[in-house]
C-alpha cells in the first residue's frame, strides 16, 4: 500500500544574489522548508564565522517557540557553534536601536519609552472621547469600543509604507465617514504618544534602521533571518538597512505550491525590489506530484486510533 501523506518530493535549494541599492551583495537563499533548509542555516552561519570563529551570529525566527526549536537543532547539528544566538526580531530590533533594558519603564535615561499595553488604553481613551459621547455608549459598550479601536490602531501602524499615487488611490477607495474618522482619531493618537516621549511597538524596528545606517557595520552582529513569511513594514526597513551592508542573509523556504509560496516571494520582493527572483521549486504542487507518482493516497479513518493502524 503507498504511504499517507509519506512525505513531499525533494525541492533542490536554489541560492542567487539580489543586488540592493546600493552595490553590495544581498546573499537570499531558496531551500526547501526542512532539513534541506537547516543545512542551508548551518552554511550561513558558517560563512559569517569563516573569518572569526568568536563573532556574533543572530538568526531571526518568526516566533519565540521557533527560535528555541531553531537553537537545539543547529546546536545538535553543529558541535561547537558558539555566539550564535536565535531570537524574533523585535529582541534584535531593541538591540540594534540602542534601547537598553525595559525603555518602556521609564529607566530615566532620557530615551525613547515603549508603550505599554496599559498607557495605550489610557492613550484610546483620551483620542476617543468625544466619539463616545456622541454615541452615548454605555459603560458595557466602551470597554469593547476601546479594545476594537485599540485592536484597529495595532493594525494601521502595520499597514506597508505606498507610494503617494498608491496612498491617493487607497484614500479615494476608503472615503466613508466612517474610516476617514478612524484615520482621523489614529492620527490623534500617535500624536498624542509621540508628544508624551513614548513609541509604538511597530515604529521599534524603523528606529533600529535608522540606527544601522548610522553606525559602523563592524560593530553589529551577523543577521541571518531564517523562513520568513509576514515581516512588518518596519522589519521589512530594517532587514533592508541590513543587506544594504553587507552584514544579513535570508533563508527563505519554499514548498513547490504556488499559493503557499507566495507570501515568500512577495516578501523578498519587497527586500530586494530592483531584483525579481524566479527561483524553479521544482515544479508542480508538491502533493499533487505524489499523487501522479501513486504514492499519495487519501483515507477518511473515524478516529486517530484506526488512523495509526491504517499507516502502519
Amino acid at each position: 500500500m503507498p504511504p499517507i501523506l509519506h512525505g513531499l518530493p525533494y525541492l533542490p535549494a536554489l541560492a542567487w544574489h539580489a543586488m540592493t541599492d546600493t552595490a553590495a551583495a544581498a546573499p537570499i537563499t531558496f531551500a526547501p522548508a526542512g532539513p534541506a533548509a537547516l543545512e542551508d542555516l548551518a552554511a550561513a552561519v558558517g560563512r559569517a564565522k569563516a573569518a572569526d570563529p568568536f563573532a556574533r551570529v543572530v538568526v531571526v525566527a518568526d516566533q519565540q517557540d521557533a527560535a528555541t526549536s531553531v537553537r537545539h537543532r543547529l546546536g545538535a547539528r553543529e558541535r561547537g557553534v558558539i555566539n550564535v544566538t536565535v531570537q524574533t526580531g523585535n529582541r534584535l530590533a531593541a538591540e540594534l536601536a540602542g534601547l537598553k533594558g525595559n525603555q518602556a519603564g521609564n529607566d530615566g535615561n532620557g530615551g525613547p519609552k515603549r508603550l505599554s499595553r496599559l498607557l495605550e488604553t489610557q492613550a484610546v481613551r483620551l483620542v476617543a472621547e468625544d466619539v463616545v459621547r456622541e454615541r452615548e455608549l454605555a459603560p458595557a459598550g466602551q470597554q469593547r469600543f476601546y479594545r476594537s479601536l485599540a485592536d484597529a490602531f495595532r493594525r494601521m501602524a502595520e499597514r506597508p509604507e505606498v507610494s503617494q499615487d498608491t496612498a491617493g488611490a487607497n484614500a479615494a477607495a476608503a472615503s466613508s465617514d466612517m474610516n476617514a474618522r478612524a484615520e482621523e482619531l489614529y492620527a490623534a493618537y500617535r500624536e498624542k504618544v509621540a508628544s508624551r516621549g513614548y513609541y509604538i511597538p511597530s515604529e521599534l524596528p524603523h528606529m533600529a534602521a535608522q540606527a544601522v545606517a548610522k553606525q559602523d557595520s563592524d560593530r553589529r552582529p551577523y543577521v541571518i533571518y531564517y523562513l520568513p513569511r509576514r515581516l512588518s513594514a518596519g522589519d521589512v526597513a530594517l532587514a533592508r538597512a541590513l543587506l544594504k551592508q553587507g552584514r544579513c542573509e535570508i533563508v527563505g523556504g519554499l514548498t513547490g505550491d504556488d499559493a503557499a509560496d507566495k507570501p515568500v516571494m512577495d516578501l523578498i520582493s519587497r527586500l530586494a525590489p530592483d531584483s525579481a527572483p524566479a527561483p524553479d521549486a521544482g515544479g508542480a504542487d508538491p502533493l499533487r506530484q505524489r499523487a501522479d507518482e501513486g504514492a499519495l493516497r487519501i483515507v477518511s479513518a473515524p478516529d486517530p486510533e484506526e488512523e495509526v493502524r491504517t499507516v502502519i
